[in-house]
């Protein structure tokens, strides 16, 4: 009997993974891994927007340094944790984002020169 396993999409990350990874490293010992899932499930629910079955809009607020120490409150954990939990989140979830600060690393790379552009390491202005 053949055996096949289903392949993973290139560039998809799942929350799990980023949950057993964090998990994995020694940076949140005091915290369980039910503990990261649930700050991450808080996170998600009411500052990212998961969509509800029969609702059309989805609502995100902002996560902002009041929100982390109310997060903190909420479920007794560290501001440092809850802080470390969303930031580490936020980047291995994220994926391949063209945000600006991404668009402002690229152009820095650029030379401008009179005709055009060339990449490469030289003095910048």
């Amino acid at each position: 009997m053949l055996s096949f396993k289903k392949k993973k999409p290139e560039g998809q990350v799942k929350v799990g993974d980023v949950i057993d990874a964090m998990h994995a490293s020694d940076q949140f010992t005091p915290l369980s891994r039910e503990d990261i899932f649930t700050v991450v499930e808080i996170f998600l629910k009411e500052y990212v927007g998961v969509p509800k079955p029969g609702v059309v809009s989805v609502v995100t607020k902002k996560f902002t340094a009041d929100e982390a120490k109310l997060l903190a409150v909420r479920t007794g954990f560290s501001l440092e944790n809850i802080v470390k939990i969303i930031t580490v989140f936020r980047i291995k979830a994220g994926g391949k984002g063209g945000g600006v600060k991404s668009k402002i690393m690229n152009a820095y790379g650029k030379v401008r020169m009179k005709g055009g552009t060339r990449s490469g390491v030289k003095s910048r202005m």
